[in-house]
């Protein structure tokens, strides 16, 4: 009966997308309700080998019982909603008070977030850490766009070879450790993939604009600071969109408030640039958001069967607390 508890507790871990403490939880609850219900059959006069697969089919879809399970316990707490969207307000306040520029500004609350990410990776992980993840990558994102537009600018490809040679080297390090760490996410949940790179958006949205390029690389100043308070809005936007997919339990809600948000902050800029985006950018724009929000799900796609680690020595071991 251990045996077969165990394959199905397997193909339920592969449905589960919890935090670890919360899917040991789970999982020690189903394997304990489905040996207490062989038992009670063996109790009745079955065998063990009849009575096994009548709990099995008496236990229903595993798909369905997981997917109820993992609802169950997707709601965080007021506190941690509000930790998930700390650091999108953190960065609104960097643009109200105009200390976008100030470099010793940045690296505290670079190095804050870094700080943050590292206290959630040694504490299981909770939803709001995947937030802070997303803006503790956005320093390698931001050098990146800014070897991308001095190539761009750089006239023709004989005079700026190298900077696209350095363009094409960087961003081939950087996607092949975000590849690494994307991965690692998936393995829990590709909605939280999405919720990591949700803060791409807004840094390449604004970065694709005319006026972001022009006034951030030449110190600030003129049209950039009239951007600013659509920033402000757009940052505080994906606060409070962050904050509503901590307390949402459908996983089809939780989609869409993150599809709401890449179309809400798409249009801030839009509106922002007063049609000097272009169509093209336009395009662009869309394309990011379509891949920032949806790309997780492909990924997860292919990576096919999430888990493949097996649980005896939790299983065995639980009776000892």
């Amino acid at each position: 009966m251990l045996t077969e508890a165990k394959k199905r507790l397997d193909k339920a871990r592969a449905h589960l997308k919890l935090d670890p403490t919360s899917e040991k939880e789970v999982l020690c609850e189903l394997y304990t309700h489905f040996e207490d219900r062989v038992e009670e059959l063996e109790a009745s006069g079955l065998s063990e080998e009849e009575a096994v697969p009548v709990a099995a089919r008496e236990f229903g879809s595993l798909k369905a019982v997981t997917g109820e399970l993992t609802e169950a316990h997707s709601k965080d707490n007021w506190p941690q909603a509000l930790m998930a969207a700390l650091p999108h307000v953190l960065f609104s306040l960097l643009f109200a008070l105009h200390l976008w520029s100030n470099i010793g500004w940045l690296a505290v609350i670079i190095l804050s977030v870094v700080g943050v990410v590292v206290y959630g990776w040694r504490h299981n992980r909770p939803t709001w850490f995947f937030t802070w993840l997303g803006y503790a990558l956005i320093p390698l994102l931001g050098v990146g766009l800014i070897i991308l537009d001095q190539a761009l600018e750089g006239g023709s490809f004989a005079a700026s070879w190298w900077l696209w040679l350095a363009a094409t080297a960087y961003f081939s390090a950087v996607g092949v450790l975000l590849g690494i760490i994307m991965a690692h996410i998936l393995k829990r949940d590709w909605l939280l993939g999405s919720l990591s790179v949700l803060p791409f958006l807004g840094v390449i949205g604004w970065f694709l604009t005319a006026q972001w390029r022009k006034e951030l690389l030449q110190d600030g100043g003129g049209t950039f600071y009239g951007l600013e308070p659509w920033m402000v809005m757009s940052f505080l936007t994906l606060a409070g969109i962050v904050a509503l997919f901590t307390q949402l339990r459908k996983r089809w809600l939780k989609l869409g408030v993150l599809l709401i948000a890449g179309l809400i902050v798409l249009i801030m800029m839009v509106l922002a640039s007063m049609g000097s985006i272009g169509l093209f950018n336009i395009a662009v724009l869309a394309l990011v958001a379509f891949v920032v929000l949806l790309g997780p799900a492909v990924m997860e796609r292919r990576m096919g069967q999430r888990r493949t680690e097996h649980w005896d020595d939790f299983l065995e071991g639980r009776y000892d607390h």
